[in-house]
């Protein structure tokens, strides 16, 4: 069971460690709000409406910080895990 832990908690806390690194953040609302638009302005929307949304109904609101949703996909994992290990 360790192994298959390993995995995607490595993944998981790589992958987001360097998507948090390389994605510009800006320090408050307005600056977030003009990286997403750039961000969103490359791609098209009728292409990618459910990326669309996300962005508008929680990106682009004040206060979100990417950084929050760290603890919440962890727990995912974990909780995953807890429920592969109990049905071995």
């Amino acid at each position: 069971m360790t192994a298959h832990a390993f995995s995607p908690l490595d993944s998981y806390i790589y992958g987001f460690a360097l998507q948090e690194a390389t994605l510009p953040s800006g320090e408050t609302d307005e600056e977030t709000v003009v990286v997403a638009q750039m961000m969103m302005a490359r791609l098209p929307t009728d292409e990618y409406p459910h990326l669309t949304e996300f962005s508008v109904e929680h990106v682009l609101q004040p206060g979100y910080n990417y950084s929050d949703e760290f603890g919440f996909g962890l727990g995912l994992i974990l909780d995953g895990l807890e429920i592969a290990r109990n049905e071995t």
